[in-house]
């Protein structure tokens, strides 16, 4: 994957003889750097690789902190200063590309009502609809009708906020008429880097439309009637994304020079200064027996911390605080007795080696972070890169490619919406029930757990024999349910598992649902569960119109479809 700069360097050599007295205009009015027009590619290549690395690389691991993944952010401590970078990256970089391509190619040269290129508008419509819609939900009321229209009008230095709610009304209504650009003959386009700009790939597109409609419908589902609208998408499946050719997901490149790896990459490897996991994801994927474990999590250590030793006690997790759950995997009574039905005095040595290798912390466990980074465990293959979990790695070995994914509406996710929509809403699939959906979904997001195996030398891929084993203790549980909300709780918990890598929908369920509601409570509490992010200090001290909010207040701080408002009972 190349990523194509916007900056054009524009060169002009003078040959000239001049005397003492000789005066020359220069014309240097436009900054060579700051191009008047850029091909419509250019754009969209942008668009595509630095917009989504911003949302995927800024909020990511936020979301899966805040849904007991990993400890970003799992204390709910941060400030205005916090999301600062993000959000000044976001508009004045591929968002402002974005609002150039829809210029650029909402063009109707031709008279006959009709963009001349209604490929490039639907794509950028249906990017425009992504990317601001996960605005909202992470911040609110945002910037959006007069966000970039400085330029042509100096008057708007300080852009309005826009409601959240009507936002998520234009960014339907971007998808409905992506849909309808994208059904349009069109030239051929090129920097498409997520589904190759082909001719088939418009059909992608518009199945990648349709799909995102239906997850934002879902999303308002308690604040509007959705109902009627949701059925039509469900009566519709050949226009939603049901098979793995037409994810919606962007593919990260191995390059480093320059890097180009999945902005998370960090964490594929704790030696690359990533966080910790959480020791309810790993306990809980260790206790099922989840096949994908060793896709997951990367062990590197197998050595077992001695707390009798004074500086091996610092190092073992909740060595400090006698109210962890899970504490150190090795000597926590709570972990050995579920796992092996022992005391930690009876393990094995095998066990307690195996067992070390999952160091990480409980959620928002405050003690101080000792020198552990060679020996915690990291994110594994999938989805960044990093690698398999053949066996504990000595410090600084090669950590991976970083060639890693990021789903955004995947075949599983489309069935983990349709499942939650006929739990919730009645509305009913023309050829499948919710359990057969259920039972697909995990196949399918098994089968892209497998395509990993590749990536890494090291990795056996899983065996049909343990998936099927797996996949059908989850369907008897989802089957045995003895309603519609016990199987949503059931279903959206394995969504927990099936969507690791897209914290933002992590997020988003646990806001509009309360799923999974077994999530191990903080240990420490600075600031209560966000119901949204603080906006930008910058915008606080530049622009008049900003909100004033609390992220963490009922009363101030949701997005306008957050019905559910969480709060910890503090």
């Amino acid at each position: 994957m190349k990523r194509k700069s916007l900056s054009i360097l524009m060169g002009v050599v003078f040959l000239f003889s001049v005397s003492s007295c000789d005066l020359f205009d220069l014309d240097i009015n436009t900054d060579p750097n700051n191009p008047s027009s850029v091909s419509p590619a250019l754009l969209l290549n942008n668009v595509e690789v630095d917009g989504i690395a911003s949302l995927v690389g800024n909020f990511n691991s936020t979301g899966m902190g805040f849904t007991v993944q990993t400890d970003a952010s799992d204390n709910f401590f941060f400030n205005n200063q916090s999301w600062n970078g993000t959000w000044n990256s976001l508009y004045v970089g591929p968002l402002k590309d974005l609002d150039k391509l829809i210029q650029a190619v909402d063009v109707d040269a031709n008279g006959d009502g009709k963009s001349d290129q209604p490929r490039y508008l639907g794509i950028a419509q249906v990017l425009k609809a992504y990317m601001f819609s996960v605005m909202v939900d992470w911040w609110g009321d945002i910037p959006y009708t007069e966000a970039f229209k400085g330029d042509a009008n100096p008057q708007i230095k300080t852009p309005v906020y826009d409601d959240d709610a009507l936002i998520y009304a234009d960014c339907l209504a971007n998808l409905d008429k992506a849909i309808a650009n994208l059904a349009l003959p069109s030239p051929t386009i090129t920097g498409d880097v997520i589904y190759g700009g082909t001719n088939a790939a418009a059909a992608k597109w518009i199945k990648a439309a349709k799909s995102l409609k239906l997850k934002l419908l879902l999303q308002t589902r308690l604040t509007q009637n959705n109902t009627a609208a949701i059925q039509a998408l469900m009566n519709d499946q050949a226009g939603l994304i049901t098979a793995a050719a037409d994810d919606f997901l962007f593919q990260f490149s191995s390059s480093i020079s320059p890097d180009y790896r999945h902005p998370n990459y960090a964490m594929a490897s704790a030696t690359y200064g990533g966080g910790y996991q959480s020791h309810q994801w790993m306990y809980e994927l260790l206790k099922n027996n989840d096949p994908r474990l060793p896709f997951y999590v990367k062990r590197q250590t197998k050595n077992v911390l001695d707390p009798a030793d004074a500086t091996q006690k610092q190092t073992i997790p909740c060595s400090q605080r006698a109210d962890c759950i899970y504490n150190y995997f090795p000597l926590s009574n709570y972990v050995s007795q579920g796992l092996y039905g022992k005391t930690p005095a009876e393990l094995t040595t095998a066990q307690k080696e195996y067992l070390a290798g999952f160091l990480g912390r409980d959620r928002a466990d405050p003690s101080g972070i000792p020198n552990d980074t060679d020996i915690r465990a990291a994110h594994g293959l999938y989805p960044y890169g990093g690698l398999y979990d053949d066996s504990p790695e000595p410090a600084n070995n090669n950590k991976g490619r970083g060639d890693g994914i990021f789903p955004i509406a995947t075949s599983w996710m489309v069935k983990f919406w349709q499942i939650e929509a006929m739990l919730t809403l009645g509305v009913t699939h023309p050829t499948q029930s919710a359990t057969q959906l259920f039972t697909a979904a995990m196949n399918e997001q098994f089968a892209k757990v497998n395509t990993f195996a590749a990536k890494d030398a090291g990795a056996t891929a899983m065996t049909s024999a343990n998936i099927s084993t797996y996949v059908t203790g989850w369907t008897t549980q989802f089957t045995n349910a003895a309603s519609n909300s016990a199987k949503l709780s059931v279903a959206l918990k394995q969504a927990w598992f099936c969507n690791t890598g897209n914290g933002m929908e992590l997020y988003n369920t646990f806001r509009r649902t309360g799923l999974p509601g077994d999530l191990q409570n903080p240990l420490q509490l600075p600031g209560n569960f966000a119901l949204t992010i603080p906006y930008a200090q910058d915008e606080l001290n530049l622009n008049p119109n900003t909100p004033s909010k609390t992220y963490d207040n009922p009363a101030s701080g949701p997005v306008f479809w957050d019905v559910l408002k969480f709060q910890f009972v503090k």
